[in-house]
Order: structure tokens, then C-alpha cells, then sequence
């Protein structure tokens, strides 16, 4: 028998029917009786954390497709499972024992039909004599959910029959009617999950059989492909291949594909894609009702927490523009935070004497500011009725700006930042709360964008995965900008599940995401996710399509080895040279970011801004940049794509030198930087485009963050000042 190599590195699952497990108390049981059943650690950890898992059969990759569509598919599938935020399991079965969850080796043996023609399809009655005999198997849907339970999933008696749809159709295999009615409905996943959790609250031992049908654009072809089907059943009836149990259903596949001349496979593909994706929604939502256990007050059943935030709990606040939905040039989705600040005096010897300040602070505040800041910009955010709810928005208020992207959430606590700053201003340490801001409704905020009607979306890395991949594919369709800001190591990759679920739907002249901000240390992680997260971003197709037009070659490489010589500081050669921008790999990571993010600013702390960015398409005709070459003296490096592909440009500008006395509060520098940023690109987009105007730009982003540096606020007062005077002249 054939060993499978074994990789404990990132799992890979696959394929279609799709169901939320519960619990490990049934598996547990069995281990002690020394049962041939093995949980992958990852899916053992999810269920453990009580987070979301789709568990999936087999059966189509090893009976359903051929090769190389089936392993295609199958991680087609894994990825978009987790676009939704859950965890995929496949089932199966490897040299006799059951695998709830593969790895990539695993799935890879079980896809290679042509090298181990052995494997078995695998139904509930062939689960005794697959594992006695030690085979290979793909999992039907009844042996899937038989596994499945032994993770604690309930047996399905009395199973209600719900389409998942518009309408009460029930769906064909190819086709999104049947001719049959479903007596129950859903159209989101939300209420699905809100069935499944009902009858778990009273404690019936039911599972709900879902319809998902054929995604729209492939009704059309289905309708025919329904036909091939019909017929393809008649002449299994009459050549007696349908009395042959679990032959039957690869024969009919197969037969299909004949009759429909290959047309089939790709609906079968989408139809498999659309049901996994909508398994991930279910399951998310599940695991989210499960875990708050919140409940109507009038009803008797659960809400799930973001739409109890937002539907039921919710109210917008008072302000005279809470009535109207005026357009806005710029809406912000992320935190509204109160920063609670601790420094030490400084005109102390005593230490544990401190200078203590309590301010809202919000990237958001920073465009207040700005020309027209207060009628421009929406900030959409979630505060606590409490009394730092009511600090903020009575300083937003204050401050002339819109408060009618702000939701106030009964029973909920504002994000609060407390801080400690050592004498000098440089942060020592700090915690955050910023909880509510996962509260944010994914539909709520696709609302928002449409109501104001935007130039630029700017997402803050607080937001849950889920309402950033709603916010990027809202976006993209609308033809919105969109600005990320990182906000954190730990979140930086937040904005991941969004970039691989718009990958497809953008070409090589294109970047999902139009800008981000990150830091060094945020930049390092967002790399380090894109090449070896679970998502594996730089193995898709679209990242090497764009890498292959950006002909990145040694020339490119040597100007970089000259650059990194430069001192880092004009005026101070303390701070050491731009070697780092190689040594660190900070160069190579922002290229190899480029397909997923269009432009790069990062912020390197003392040692300056490091601009990287991709001009293509009519834009690059048009370009300045075009005519441009390196020139290391002026700090940049300019690569010619291959023919029609555009410039890639590399741009590093030295920090504004503040003298540490100066320094106060080191906190609202960076909300400061990317508040100017925002307030310019806004009004003149193709600010990048230009190499003096860029310039410009990233000299007046430099000066509000030393205005706030020099400041006790968490944004500077004076920016208004500094906007009113410098940023015209940009616009």
C-alpha cells in the first residue's frame, strides 16, 4: 500500500455540501474506544474556539470531476470557504482511516484518480469494509454526515426543505428551478443560520436541508443542461446502470458531459463554488449566534450580533444631519476612539507623577480639518451609550464635522485607548478596547457607501474580516477608491479574505485594493500572510500575471543596491543608511505586494516614507512617470513594464527632523499622515501620477504629523491651518 507523505503545514480541504459543526463531546467518546478517526489540529483548534467550520465531501473529487479540474476546484472551494471567515474540513478516508480534514498531500492522492485507480466512493453502507480493509476513499453526502457527527453534528429526523433563493423554487442540479416548491425559504444567510439555531435552542435533533440553486448567469445554459440531464436519467433507467447504487451518479456525470460537450463541467464548477460559498456564510453566522447568545425580545429566536448592533439595538444619533443622507466625498469605516493618555512630567524627578489627558481620536478628525472637512467626510463608526460614546460625539460635533455616520449601540462600550508615555512623548506601553467596532453591521455599512456615494472608501484594519470583504466587493462594483490602514500588526491581514475574493474579477492593469498605509512591522506580516497564509494570495494566477508585466529584472535590483547607500536622514547620519530597505527585505516585500495593492506608502518611522506604487493602463499613457528614469540622488527607482504595462515606481523621502524636546505626544502622528493623504487624494486622484505633485503631497502628510507630534491632542489644531494654506495648491 502506497504511504501518503505528511505535511503539518497549511491544511486543504475541499469540496461541495456544506454544514457548521458544534462540538467535539461525540469524537471524544470515540477516541477512547480507539476509534480510526483523526481530526486535523486546525479544525480541532476551531471547534474548540467555537468558530465556524463547513465540513465537505469527497466524492467529487474522486468520482465527480476529472483531473485536474477536480483538485482545481477543490481548492477553488477551500479559499472561498474562507473568504467567509470560516474554516474548511474536508472528509475522506486515507488508508483506511477517517480524516476530517486533509492535508494538501492528502487531498492531492485522493484527486489523483489516474495513479490510484483503487480509491473508492465511499456511501454510509461502504464505511465498515473501506476501513477493515484499509482503503482510500471519497466521502458521498450521507457517509460525510455521518463523520461529521462524530464532531457532535445531530442526525437529521424530520428535516425541513428550505430554498435558499428569492423565491420558493426549488433548485434543479443545472437549473434554479426545478418545476417543485419548497414549503420553507431564505434568501440570506443570516436567517438560514437563525433556522439551524432554533431548533438547536429547543433542542431538537434536526438539520435543515438547503437549496442552494445555480449562481443566475448560468440559468441560461442550465435549462439546456437540464435536459441532458433528464435524458441522460432515461438511458441510465434503460441500460440498468441506475440499479447499480453508488455507480450510477458518476455515470450520469460523466454522460452529461457527453451530451453537453464538456459544458456542464463548468456549471457543475460554479454551482460547487456558490454552495461552499454559501455554506461559509451560514456557518459564520451560526457560530456568531452560538457564541453572543443574544435573543429578540419579542421573539423566540436568536439575532446575531452584528445585526442586533445595528438593526435592533441601533439608533443614529442626534444631529441636525441625521435626518438627511447627503453625499460625501470621503467615508471612513473603522474605529471612533477616545485615546486616554498618561506621560510622565517631565519637570519631575518622581516618576510615578504624570500629565494625564482624555481626547477622541480618529483618523477621521484629521480630515475635519481639511477644506470642507465637515460636509466631505463621513465617518461610520460604532459608539457605547456611555459616556465616552457621548465625549465623541460631542466632539465630533465641535468640531463642525457629520455625525450621521455614527451608530449608537445600547449596551455596548465605546473603543477606548489608554496609553503611557514616557516624559519625552514616545509610547511605553498600551492597551485598547476596540470590541465594538466589530459590531458593524456587513449590510448596514454596504448601505452607507451607496447612500453617500463616495471617491474614496478608507477602511480601518478594526473591522471584522467579513465587513471588509462586504466594503471591498461593494467598491469594486461601484468603482470606488479604497484606502486601507493596517491599524495594527495583528490586523494588518484583515484586509486578506477581501483581496482573494476580488482577485477574479480584476485584471493584471489592476490592484484590488487602491491604497494602504501600513508601517514596516505591518508591511513584513501583510507579506508574510499573502505568500504563506492559508489564502496562498501569491501562488493565484493574477499575482503572477502582474509580477510577470512589472519585468522587475537586475537593473532594478542594482539601482535598489545603490539607493540602500544613502543616508537615511539628510541632516542626521545617526539614523543610519537606507540599507535596511534590503537587508529587512522592505523593497521585495512592497513589490511583491503591488498586484493586491496599488499603491504603497509605508512609514518607516524616523528613517522617512517609502512610496511604492504601479501606474498602468491609460493612466500610464498620460503619466509623467513615463518619461521618468532612476535617478538614486532624488531617492528614486523606476522600472518600464513590459509593453503597455505601465511603471512601477519606487520613492523613499527622508523624515522631517524634530527636536526631541519638541516632542510631545507620539500617539496621533500617523492618524495625522494618512488624514492628509486622504484630504488630497479625495479632490485630486491622480496625485501619484505626477512626480512633483507627489512630492508635494508627501511633504505636507510629513508636516501635520510632526504638527501632531508637537501637540497634546491626538490630532493638531493647527492642521486646519496647514490645510487651508498648502493643500489648495495640491487640489
Amino acid at each position: 500500500m502506497k504511504r501518503i507523505p505528511v505535511r503539518r503545514t497549511q491544511p486543504r480541504w475541499r469540496t461541495s455540501p456544506a454544514r457548521p459543526f458544534t462540538s467535539l463531546q461525540t469524537l471524544e467518546a470515540l477516541r477512547s474506544t480507539g476509534a480510526p478517526v483523526d481530526v486535523h489540529p486546525e479544525v480541532q483548534d476551531a471547534l474548540a474556539g467555537k468558530k465556524p467550520v463547513v465540513a465537505l465531501e469527497t466524492t467529487i473529487v474522486t468520482h465527480g470531476m476529472p483531473q485536474p479540474v477536480n483538485s482545481q476546484t477543490a481548492r477553488s472551494v477551500e479559499s472561498i470557504v474562507r473568504t467567509t471567515g470560516a474554516i474548511p474540513a474536508t472528509i475522506g478516508i486515507i488508508e483506511g482511516r477517517v480524516k476530517i480534514g486533509l492535508e494538501p498531500s492528502e487531498l492531492e492522492h485522493l484527486a489523483d484518480v489516474k495513479s490510484n485507480p483503487s480509491v473508492v466512493k465511499v456511501s454510509r453502507r461502504d464505511i465498515g469494509p473501506a476501513i477493515a480493509t484499509k482503503r482510500d476513499g471519497g466521502t458521498t453526502c450521507s457517509a460525510t454526515l455521518i463523520f461529521a457527527a462524530l464532531a457532535g453534528i445531530k442526525e437529521t429526523l424530520g428535516v425541513p426543505v428550505v430554498s435558499y433563493a428569492k423565491t420558493d423554487d426549488f433548485p434543479a442540479f443545472y437549473s434554479r428551478r426545478s418545476g417543485f416548491k419548497s414549503p420553507w425559504r431564505v434568501d440570506d444567510p443570516t436567517t438560514a443560520a437563525r433556522v439551524l439555531y432554533t431548533q438547536d435552542q429547543l433542542g431538537m435533533k434536526t438539520g435543515v436541508l438547503f437549496g442552494v440553486p445555480i449562481p443566475e448567469q448560468y440559468q441560461a445554459i442550465g435549462e439546456k443542461l437540464q435536459e441532458s440531464v433528464e435524458q441522460a436519467v432515461r438511458e441510465s433507467e434503460g441500460n440498468g446502470v441506475s440499479k447499480l447504487g453508488k455507480e450510477a451518479t458518476p455515470w450520469l456525470l460523466k454522460r452529461v458531459g457527453e451530451l453537453t460537450a464538456g459544458k456542464s463541467l463548468t456549471s457543475n464548477v460554479a454551482l460547487i463554488e456558490n454552495t461552499a460559498l454559501v455554506g461559509g456564510q451560514i456557518a459564520v453566522a451560526y457560530a456568531e449566534l452560538a457564541s453572543q447568545k443574544l435573543h429578540d425580545s419579542g421573539k423566540a429566536y436568536a439575532v446575531p450580533a452584528p445585526q442586533a448592533a445595528a438593526l435592533a439595538a441601533a439608533k443614529p444619533t442626534d444631529s441636525p444631519n441625521s435626518s438627511q443622507a447627503p453625499e460625501a466625498a470621503l467615508v471612513v469605516f473603522g474605529c471612533a476612539a477616545v485615546d486616554i493618555t498618561a506621560q510622565a512630567d517631565p519637570s519631575l524627578a518622581n516618576t510615578s507623577v504624570a500629565v494625564h489627558s482624555t481626547v477622541p481620536g480618529s483618523v477621521s478628525l484629521t480630515l475635519g480639518g481639511s477644506p470642507d472637512g465637515a460636509k466631505d467626510v463621513v465617518l461610520v463608526s460604532a459608539v457605547g451609550n456611555d459616556a465616552f460614546g457621548r465625549l465623541l460625539v460631542n466632539e465630533t460635533e465641535g468640531m463642525g464635522m457629520r455625525t450621521d455616520g455614527l451608530i449608537t449601540l445600547d449596551g455596548a462600550r465605546s473603543a477606548i485607548c489608554n496609553m503611557v508615555l514616557d516624559s519625552t512623548g514616545g509610547l511605553t506601553t498600551g492597551v485598547a478596547d476596540t470590541d465594538i467596532t466589530l459590531s458593524l453591521d456587513r449590510e448596514a455599512t454596504r448601505e452607507a457607501v451607496r447612500k453617500h456615494r463616495p471617491r474614496i472608501v478608507a477602511i480601518d484594519g478594526n473591522l471584522s474580516p467579513e465587513t471588509v470583504t462586504t466594503l471591498v466587493d461593494t467598491c469594486r462594483q461601484d468603482g470606488i477608491a479604497t484606502f486601507y490602514e493596517p491599524t495594527s500588526v495583528p490586523k494588518s491581514t484583515n484586509i486578506f479574505p477581501a483581496i482573494a475574493a476580488s482577485l477574479g474579477r480584476v485584471d493584471s492593469t489592476s490592484s484590488v485594493i487602491s491604497y494602504a498605509a501600513p508601517n514596516s512591522l505591518e508591511l513584513a506580516r501583510m507579506y508574510e500572510e499573502a505568500v504563506a497564509g492559508k489564502l496562498e494570495l501569491t501562488a493565484q494566477s493574477h499575482w503572477w500575471k502582474v509580477v510577470d508585466d512589472m519585468a522587475i529584472g537586475s537593473e532594478f535590483r542594482m539601482d535598489l543596491q545603490h539607493l540602500a547607500r544613502l543616508d537615511a536622514c539628510i541632516h542626521d547620519r545617526a539614523k543610519g543608511t537606507l540599507s535596511f530597505l534590503v537587508d529587512k527585505g522592505i523593497a521585495q516585500m512592497a513589490i511583491h505586494l503591488l498586484p493586491f495593492f496599488q499603491h504603497l506608502i509605508i512609514k518607516c518611522g524616523d528613517r522617512g516614507v517609502l512610496t511604492v506604487f504601479r501606474i498602468t493602463g491609460e493612466q500610464a499613457q498620460s503619466s509623467p512617470w513615463m518619461q521618468e528614469r532612476t535617478n538614486v540622488h532624488k531617492r528614486c527607482v523606476i522600472s518600464k513594464g513590459r509593453e503597455g504595462s505601465g511603471v512601477t515606481v519606487m520613492k523613499h523621502y527622508p523624515a522631517l527632523i524634530v527636536p526631541s524636546e519638541k516632542i510631545i505626544n507620539v500617539t496621533g502622528a500617523g492618524d495625522s499622515f494618512v488624514g492628509t493623504m486622504l484630504a488630497t487624494l479625495v479632490h485630486k486622484p491622480s496625485v501619484f501620477h505626477h512626480p512633483d505633485s507627489l512630492d508635494e503631497l508627501v511633504a505636507q502628510a510629513q508636516k501635520a504629523a510632526v504638527l501632531t507630534l508637537q501637540s497634546q491632542h491626538a490630532v493638531s489644531h493647527l492642521l486646519s491651518k496647514l490645510y487651508s494654506t498648502h493643500l489648495p495648491a495640491l487640489m
